[in-house]
């Protein structure tokens, strides 16, 4: 069962197989726009809310308020016992937070029912920060002595304010998800559309949360020190900025269970960086590079309008505009992903350093530039040990700013690879071979003709029986299938002979005349689409289901037309066949 997208400037949309979800297939600006509340929203809630049961663990694990020695730092302050109420408060909010991340996880493996998951979730994340922003709000007139002096709030306290923004955040996240999926109807009511690496995402999160709770709680017992110094000790470890100076291993057991911590854990960190760079940005990327390549192509379809040439002399043109439009939509792709990540590189050093400087003046009298430096060299993992958070503000902050600002910068890193790297390797690959290696030629052969002996002429002898079509498709459907994998940008002359195989019948001329009018054929046979419909494009390399915009590789492009092919002349020749038989039996 087949309806149109409600989006006006969609043009496909099919009915998904619970008989009542509208999922838009086709790359319309609806499924762009509704991307981040269908895929996005529930990818962040799933990575974001166990971080936010770890916080409040670290609420529970300690008082709220400590008596500070004449003289000495807030983290050396003595336990002030919490009020029942509080104690009540943040356990319920725990156990409900604890309750949510079950539901959620449940519902993504599909145990329970989204619309019975999906609600629950929602709900239970609310209590949870309901119960946490109740005792926040009452902190000021219920929990402060009077006087202050002398007093302080905990690591708690903050970790108790951190977790209560999460829970706000990600179950408000939720509500627009469910609100497109019931309401709009936008995309299908389940999880089914997030893919399996997505999935891992999470549960890579999940198991980074666990491994980090487990080394915090075992390395505090080991060292003598609190839940929460051991979790802000656990993290720069696994990040491996290694400070070291506030919290040093002092015992032998200590420094054992080190080695295959630190190992698994540096291990589950650059998985889970993977995963991001692999899924988040690279769907961005997709997005980034389909607009791109609308605007080209809208800019370019005039110039490929030319009157009085041949044929294939317009093909050629149409293909090397192809390129061209390829060319520049890749470079402002990663141009546009090294901006981006640069951006929230940048806005995370300002803003940690802001903070830090905020929350360490009054005790370390850092100014801004001491905050930015150790900023910067926290973000690229240096940690020299000379600077480092010591106020119970200063460590949760530095927790949750370094979950996020580390992987941020790695992927800079990593974009930097795409852009800046690669454009002097090259220079650098070129002055090279103007001076030092002046007969190496650095240029990889434009060819991608995988078989040598393979003769082009050879392809373009016509052959007068559908059998040897189906021969000469299945060869080039092998040649193929070895490039599968494989960012492939295959050459005009490839690109002429596979037009006019899909346009060969049966048998027919070799001459440049019928090898043109087979291309002109085959383009007519690729224009049409499922439907029977003829693509709004004349062009076939422009068209939205040219391999320009088909949102596949050229590769696999080309191998869903030549095994289209190959199963229409099959079809053929068993319908001649039968057709034979019942002529000899009558």
């Amino acid at each position: 069962m087949n309806t149109k997208c409600r989006w006006p400037r969609c043009t496909e949309g099919t009915i998904h197989p619970n008989g009542y979800f509208v999922i838009c297939t086709s790359p319309c600006d609806s499924s762009a726009r509704w991307w981040f509340a269908s895929t996005v929203f529930p990818l962040i809630a799933g990575t974001f809310g166990p971080i936010a049961n770890l916080f409040s663990v670290c609420a529970v694990a300690q008082t709220w308020r400590v008596k500070i020695p004449p003289g000495e730092l807030d983290t050396k302050g003595t336990r002030v016992s919490d009020p029942t109420w509080l104690v009540v408060l943040k356990s319920i909010s725990l156990v409900f937070a604890v309750i949510a991340n079950v539901l959620l996880l449940l519902n993504f493996g599909r145990r329970v029912p989204y619309r019975i998951a999906m609600p629950l979730t929602i709900f239970c994340w609310y209590i949870s920060f309901f119960f946490l922003l109740v005792p926040l709000c009452l902190a000021r007139s219920q929990l402060m002595f009077h006087p202050w002096v002398g007093y302080a709030f905990s690591q708690s306290w903050y970790y108790g304010i951190i977790s209560c923004v999460i829970y706000f955040v990600i179950s408000t996240l939720l509500v627009l998800h469910i609100l497109g999926a019931y309401v709009v109807r936008a995309y299908a009511r389940s999880f089914d559309i997030l893919t399996l690496p997505q999935r891992t995402l999470m549960l890579q999160t999940m198991s980074l949360i666990l491994y980090l709770s487990l080394g915090a709680g075992i390395f505090a017992a080991v060292q003598g020190w609190n839940f929460n110094d051991g979790l802000y000790w656990a993290l720069y470890t696994l990040l491996t900025i290694g400070i070291g100076t506030d919290f040093p291993l002092t015992t032998t057991l200590g420094k054992a269970l080190l080695m295959p911590y630190a190992v698994v854990g540096i291990i589950m960190v650059g998985l889970i960086i993977s995963s991001i760079r692999t899924l988040v940005l690279e769907r961005g990327k997709i997005r980034v590079v389909r607009r791109g390549l609308e605007r080209q192509r809208r800019k370019w379809v005039k110039d490929v309008q030319l009157s009085g040439l041949s044929f294939l002399e317009r093909k050629k043109h149409e293909f090397d505009t192809m390129r061209r439009i390829q060319m520049r939509a890749d470079r402002f792709r990663r141009y546009f992903a090294f901006a981006s990540s640069l951006f929230a590189s940048l806005f995370l050093w300002f803003m940690g350093s802001l903070a830090f400087w905020y929350s360490e003046h009054n005790y370390q009298h850092w100014t801004f530039f001491e905050s930015l430096y150790f900023s910067y060299t926290t973000l690229l993992t240096i940690g020299y040990g000379d600077y480092y958070p010591r106020s119970n503000a200063g460590k949760p902050f530095f927790v949750v700013w370094t979950l996020m600002a580390v992987p941020t910068v790695t992927i800079l890193i990593s974009n930097m690879e795409d852009t800046i790297i690669v454009t002097w390797v090259k220079k650098g690959a070129m002055v090279i071979e103007k001076t030092f290696l002046p007969d190496i030629s650095t240029t990889e052969p434009c060819s991608h003709h995988t078989d040598e002996t393979h003769d082009m002429e050879c392809r373009r002898v016509e052959e007068n029986a559908r059998d040897e079509l189906c021969r000469r498709l299945g060869r080039e459907i092998a040649r193929l299938s070895r490039d599968v994998g494989q960012k492939k940008h295959y050459d005009w002359e490839d690109w002429v002979e596979w037009l006019a195989l899909l346009g060969d019948e049966h048998a027919g001329e070799s001459t440049p005349h019928a090898l043109e009018a087979r291309a002109e054929k085959g383009q007519r046979r690729l224009q049409v689409d499922g439907d029977g419909k003829a693509d709004e494009w004349s062009f076939l390399w422009l068209s939205d289901n040219g391999p320009l915009f088909s949102g596949t590789s050229e590769t696999v492009w080309l191998l869903e037309k030549l095994c289209e092919r190959l199963e229409t002349v099959l079809q053929e020749m068993s319908d001649t066949s039968g057709n034979d038989r019942r002529e000899a039996t009558v």
